[in-house]
């Protein structure tokens, strides 16, 4: 499973950002290798549609979890489409929360 944080730089020291769309950055997690990969996040500076762009991103990259502090009304409507599932309202370092995730879902 592939789990990715947003992010306000790359690398699981950096902190984490509450946005999704407009995040720098994702941190992605492949629970299965342990791999960690920074994804730059292209739609940060769209003028408009950033959520949906910055969705389009994480399913492009086979991601199965978001975690971010909060999601906007595209983005939501996206995650209703797909087999995605968002946890929210999780802050601090990247690494922090990606292992917290990992021992809450015994990974």
């Amino acid at each position: 499973m592939k789990v990715a944080v947003t992010a306000s730089g790359p690398g699981t020291e950096a902190m984490m950002d509450d946005r999704l769309g407009r995040c720098p950055y994702f941190v992605i997690l492949d629970t299965d290798t342990g791999k960690i990969d920074s994804l730059r996040n292209d739609a940060a500076d769209a003028s408009s549609g950033a959520g949906t762009k910055a969705m389009q991103a994480l399913v492009d990259h086979e991601v199965s979890v978001v975690i971010t502090g909060r999601i906007g009304p595209h983005a939501t409507a996206m995650l209703e489409e797909t087999d995605m599932k968002a946890v929210t309202n999780k802050s601090g370092k990247v690494g922090q929360v990606l292992e917290d995730f990992r021992r809450e879902r015994g990974l």
